[in-house]
């Protein structure tokens, strides 16, 4: 038997070889396993410069200022991706700036945003999307040309103190970061993306740490739920605070955040989930996804909200059995009996609604009901946004200082990008997360104004913009 010797430098070539041909692979519908391989081999897809596409894009505050135009992509950087989309879910959040109903910053006051771009620059609408990548820039790692992904409305670095810290729902790349110019208009005028992610237009230009790679035959509308609402909602009761098998868990608002912490709260074994809003069609769809019951805060008014899901909550008064005092207050409120996790997915009436409407437009009452449902030892979790600017909420001091609750306060629901996308995305390959429920309309880019008025005038749960 003759034994042959083989060279480092053959070895290398080799090695050269199989990597450009699984990169080919991949290319031709490979295994997504070869992923990395093709990173590797350098293939960066096609020049997309002065490739021409669509996008839905703010000029400015007011009405008439957001409309769907012609654009011209620009040359990338080496680690941003360009993706070409497929599905984008609208977030209620964006529907004043989209409608040309929402105010320009307010630079004023001790709450103010910091500003760190020009509010007034021409910007590609959008929290992100599901598409395929169709280029990538010389530096970048985490994806390859091919890939099928999730820009996320939060990235994950996993490199900067809130990431390393395991708060990568407050990921600093994204966060003020300064907004970089992607493409131009018909007049030259160049164009950013809301975040640098954008989501409403044919294509998005990400930087890698906001690019997630996902490897499923899952719909591209399922997994854009989890873009921005339904990784909002699962990251409150799975991450963010974990809900407990068996516990009492209570979810303010069922708009989709809502109703996907509902399905989370299920999926994690609680007892009971209690589900609350002010529309009936939105009622029932939560107790379809898993609430146990479902109450109207128009019917059950006020304390009388607070007290009877207390009530739905209450424990054995046997103290030395596991129970707990049964003592009400005046306006008959327990302070240690009720839901061990309160989810707060409500926020600010930005549009009256066309169907039935909240108590409280301004979102203060359900803010301070979420705190009085929450018992003496209990989770409180809130997530909602596009409160005034000055806007302030008070509770006894009493209980703030000395009541042992516990507040999570989230931003993408307590979500890590990285490493629970995967997670949900295997929920819905399983059957666990019902994503598809929760699209009730699908809209195109010309018909985006009628997908977020529906949003806006809540006559829809979720509009689903898909291209093409």
């Amino acid at each position: 038997m003759t034994t042959r010797s083989v060279s480092r430098r053959t070895l290398l070539k080799q090695g050269t070889a199989a990597a450009v041909a699984t990169g080919a692979a991949l290319m031709g519908g490979g295994s997504p396993a070869t992923a990395q391989t093709a990173v590797q081999s350098g293939d960066r897809g096609p020049n997309v410069a002065g490739r021409k596409f669509r996008g839905v894009v703010s000029t400015g505050f007011g009405p008439n200022t957001t409309r769907l135009v012609d654009l011209t992509l620009l040359p990338i950087s080496g680690r941003q991706v360009v993706i070409q989309t497929e599905a984008s879910q609208c977030c209620y959040t964006m529907c004043a700036r989209v409608l040309g109903t929402q105010d320009p910053p307010d630079p004023l006051g001790p709450q103010a945003p910091v500003i760190v771009n020009d509010p007034n620059e021409p910007t590609i609408q959008g929290h992100g999307g599901v598409g395929r990548v169709l280029a990538i820039g010389a530096d970048v790692k985490r994806v390859a040309v091919g890939d099928r992904v999730i820009v996320p409305v939060t990235a994950q670095c996993g490199q900067c103190y809130q990431c390393l810290r395991g708060r990568a729902d407050r990921c600093q790349f994204g966060v003020g970061a300064k907004t970089v110019p992607i493409a131009t208009m018909s007049n030259g005028t160049k164009v950013v993306q809301a975040g640098n992610i954008g989501g409403l237009a044919d294509y998005m230009v990400a930087f890698e740490e906001a690019v997630i790679p996902v490897f499923t035959n899952a719909s591209s509308e399922e997994l854009a739920m989890l873009h921005c609402v339904s990784g909002t909602g699962l990251g409150m009761v799975m991450t963010l605070a974990p809900v407990e098998p068996g516990s009492h868990v209570a979810v303010f608002g069922m708009g989709p955040v809502g109703l996907s912490a509902v399905q989370g709260a299920r999926i994690m074994g609680a007892a009971q989930v209690i589900a609350v809003d002010p529309i009936k069609v939105r009622r029932d769809l939560a107790l379809k996804l898993g609430a146990t019951a479902a109450l109207d805060p128009n019917v059950d008014k006020g304390w009388d909200l607070v007290a009877r899901i207390k009530t739905l909550c209450k424990p054995t008064d046997r103290i030395y059995a596991g129970g707990g005092y049964q003592v009400a207050n005046r306006a008959g409120i327990a302070a240690n009996i009720g839901p061990d996790f309160v989810i707060e997915a409500v926020g600010y009436d930005r549009f009256m609604p066309k169907v039935e409407a909240g108590p409280d437009p301004t979102g203060m009452e359900p803010l301070a009901q979420v705190w009085q449902t929450t018992p003496m030892g209990g989770h409180l979790c809130t997530c909602g946004v596009g409160f005034p600017t000055q806007a302030k909420v008070a509770f006894p001091v009493g209980q703030w200082t000395n009541g042992s609750k516990t507040h999570h306060s989230s931003q993408f629901g307590g979500t890590n990008s990285m490493r629970d996308m995967p997670r949900y995305i295997r929920l819905i390959e399983q059957g666990l997360f019902d994503a598809k429920s929760m699209i009730t309309d699908k809209y195109t880019l010309d018909n985006v104004m009628d997908a977020y008025d529906a949003v806006a005038y809540r006559t829809t749960v979720t509009a689903m913009i898909v291209m093409g």
